[in-house]
């Protein structure tokens, strides 16, 4: 008997922990996102304009040397820029990894 209330003693304990830790947290636990920050450090923001300054070919369609797109959100993965969507001129996004955006576009306006 004294293990089962040494049980929920610890499982009370790590409820008032988290509760409390969700009244310092700005928002609480709730407000926490997995999304990307709207601006990485590599200067790359949702609504920058990348001009390709090559041909390349990104999901099913190709972008002409010196075609334009709109990035549409960051792709993050431990802490790492990965990817971005980028909407193409018809208006589909599509994902494209940062090594061809580094190789393949430069940054016109953030």
């Amino acid at each position: 008997m004294l293990t089962r209330t040494r049980r929920s003693t610890a499982g009370s304990l790590v409820v008032v922990v988290v509760a409390a830790l969700a009244v310092v947290v700005p928002g609480g636990a709730a407000g926490a996102s997995e999304e990307a920050p709207a601006e990485m450090s590599t200067g790359i923001a949702v609504g920058a304009q990348l001009e390709a300054v090559a041909d390349v070919k990104v999901a099913r369609a190709e972008v002409a040397r010196g075609s334009r797109v709109s990035v549409a959100r960051l792709i993050e993965r431990q802490g790492q820029l990965t990817a971005v969507d980028v909407e193409l001129a018809d208006g589909h996004i599509a994902r494209v990894a940062m090594a061809t955006v580094r190789t393949s576009f430069r940054v016109l306006s953030e």
